[in-house]
């Protein structure tokens, strides 16, 4: 888990999943959330940077979003990531879009 904060305050966490040993090199964005008053204040593309300087050059962060989540959806495609073109439907859920960012600088 990712958090963002100072002393005093909780300004946003991430949930991040490590992909099996078979596909090393990915890293799932399960969950994102800033705290609602500071919405549109840089917090959310923050934390991103955040983590993306966490993970090694050659891996890739992906990141699942349910299609109502316009706010996520913008600040992943002006952070950089590229929409894949099928998304993925868990079992007795709505389908979820996919976003990819190849980390390594290329």
């Amino acid at each position: 888990m990712q958090v963002l904060k100072d002393n005093e305050n909780l300004y946003g966490f991430a949930w991040l999943e490590c992909a099996s040993r078979q596909h090393n090199g990915i890293v799932t964005l399960k969950m994102f959330s800033v705290r609602q008053d500071m919405n549109g204040m840089g917090i959310g593309k923050t934390m991103l940077e955040l983590i993306e300087a966490r993970l090694p050059k050659c891996w890739v962060l992906r990141a699942e979003c349910t299609p109502y989540a316009k706010g996520m959806k913008a600040l992943l495609r002006h952070s950089g990531f590229k929409r894949e073109r099928q998304s993925i439907v868990p079992m007795g859920c709505h389908g979820l879009d996919v976003y990819i960012k190849d980390t390594s600088g290329v």
